[in-house]
């Protein structure tokens, strides 16, 4: 477990799954993601949760409450290179109660510090939608800078957004 102040990261759960898959059918939750198009299953969920378990270039984490224990998003790091030495972190707050109280950014500072310090990354990104300025403070915040960005990728509310690819470095970082 990666210990916060708010929050602490955890492996997930089989019990964890229904909630889990919930998110994933809110669309709320996934407005500013490539998700939503299809529902989503406790049985599909089920399945990524065995194959994020077996994965050997992924590592997925439950975000929980310190206080009280309960899951509130998943932060995951992706396509891990163990050769190069890079991954790219995927976010997602599920509990909207949660939003705008910075949680975001401290999930991302521990997520960085587990990869550079655990796994012994030397790069990490994000990608993200650019209607989704909340995402791009909080991967500032943590050092992560404006790499590239993908015209027109994503169709969002009738038009096209483009793609934000941010990226740091561990030489870059600030513990």
């Amino acid at each position: 477990m990666t210990q916060g102040k708010k929050v602490y990261l955890r492996p997930f759960s089989s019990d964890d799954i229904p909630i889990w898959s919930k998110w994933f059918n809110d669309l709320a939750v996934v407005e500013h993601m490539n998700k939503g198009a299809f529902p989503n299953t406790d049985e599909q969920q089920s399945s990524f949760f065995l194959a994020m378990s077996e994965s050997r270039t992924d590592v997925q984490f439950a975000i929980a409450l310190q206080e009280e224990n309960t899951i509130i998003g998943t932060v995951g790091i992706h396509k891990i290179d163990w050769i190069h030495r890079h991954g790219s972190v995927s976010l997602m707050i599920g509990d909207k109660v949660y939003w705008g109280r910075g949680i975001a950014s401290e999930v991302i500072g521990l997520t960085v510090r587990h990869a550079f310090t655990k796994l012994n990354l030397n790069r990490l990104t994000a990608g993200m939608w650019s209607s989704n300025l909340a995402a791009k403070k909080s991967f500032e915040r943590n050092g992560f800078r404006l790499e590239g960005t993908l015209k027109g990728n994503y169709f969002y509310k009738d038009q096209y957004v483009d793609e934000w690819v941010m990226g740091l470095l561990r030489n870059n970082w600030s513990p």
